[in-house]
């Protein structure tokens, strides 16, 4: 056995003491060429004989797989002989963890684990970025509409009824609705505006005499006094509705993007400023309505407002047809439900002209 291969329980005391070794597992007092004795396996015994705690605490500046790589492993033979392994070292700093050359290999190895944490990292970013492309490409909403203004009208038989004692003025039966609209993008150019809210028909007449008489059988337009000095008579109606209408909206923009792993990124971009055109339906409810008369008597102005179902039909249903540019849209709103119960009043269809905000 040449001179290095001595003293094998030293190598593993220095094994033991690296694995094992804060001073906080230890004793605090250590007394002179004390043996902490370590077993393993069936038989295996670790012996580690220091005089101090200090010891203990050097044995942590060595590198043990540099020892190790020294030692030539006892045969059976050998073993039987209970021989030791002595590892000799005169200045008592070729174990050193800072004297030790580095291994080219070991660092080769090393190199190849931090280019894999590289692509790792890499790929993660990559899939970050996908997810977040990927959530933001599908279906977006916005909000495009607030605010209906318009005049209101009707239709009995396709026409309307001029020569009526129940005929409107277009201008001055103002429409007005409160009704936030959104809309979401569907593929391509098609969206899909949608919304809720109030509103008010004005229905008022040409002859400003023109008064409703609710009877049992229906309502009647009858007038008032011909030689009263009328100046307004008007009906109003408040319904709350929802409408749901499919557009075609030029304003979106869509762009391709594919990754290196062959996936196919399509991003939807959208900017009011396009043209648009869409038809689809609305539905409401009546929640109020009555009469207003206005009119002057011995020089002073006198208001008259009376508060009535009038036979109106609560349902309200028909159709919307929208068209747009930039940030306003032109609406019509056509009902298709009459604006009296059957048979308790005329047949008439309101029409609305009018331009969303």
């Amino acid at each position: 056995m040449n001179m290095k291969n001595k003293m094998i329980c030293l190598v593993a005391a220095i094994l033991f003491a690296a694995q094992f070794g804060n001073a906080a597992d230890f004793p605090d007092e250590i007394n002179s060429r004390d043996t902490i004795e370590v077993r393993f396996g069936d038989k295996g015994t670790i012996l580690i004989q220091v005089d101090s705690k200090e010891d203990l605490e050097a044995l942590k500046e060595y590198d043990i797989n540099s020892m190790l790589e020294e030692i030539e492993v006892p045969t059976k033979e050998e073993l039987k002989e209970n021989e030791k392994v002595i590892l000799q070292d005169e200045k008592g700093t070729e174990y050193l963890k800072d004297s030790i050359e580095e291994n080219p290999e070991f660092r080769q190895l090393e190199n190849e684990f931090e280019d894999m944490d590289k692509d790792k990292d890499e790929e993660r970013r990559e899939y970050n970025y996908e997810r977040k492309a990927r959530r933001f490409s599908g279906s977006k909403t916005t909000f495009v509409s607030g605010l209906d203004i318009g005049i209101n009208n009707y239709l009995e038989d396709g026409n309307y009824p001029d020569n009526q004692q129940y005929a409107v003025k277009p201008w001055g039966s103002w429409y007005v609705a409160i009704m936030p609209t959104w809309q979401t993008h569907l593929t391509g150019k098609l969206a899909l505006d949608y919304g809720a809210g109030f509103s008010w028909y004005n229905f008022k007449f040409q002859d400003p005499r023109t008064r409703l008489i609710k009877e049992d059988d229906g309502v009647i337009f009858d007038q008032w006094d011909v030689e009263m000095q009328a100046s307004k008579s008007k009906l109003t109606v408040a319904h709350i509705n929802a409408h749901l209408v499919p557009v075609l909206d030029f304003g979106y923009r869509t762009s391709t993007r594919t990754y290196d792993d062959g996936f196919v990124q399509k991003k939807t971009r959208y900017r009011r400023n396009g043209f648009r055109i869409g038809a689809g339906a609305f539905v409401g409810t009546r929640i109020d309505s009555y009469q207003k008369l206005v009119w002057r008597e011995t020089g002073h102005k006198s208001k008259l407002r009376e508060k009535d179902n009038f036979y109106l039909e609560n349902l309200r249903y028909g159709a919307r047809f929208l068209l747009g540019y930039g940030e306003v849209d032109f609406f019509v709103n056509y009902d298709m439900s009459t604006l009296f119960s059957k048979d308790r009043g005329p047949e008439l269809n309101s029409i609305t002209f009018g331009l969303s905000f």
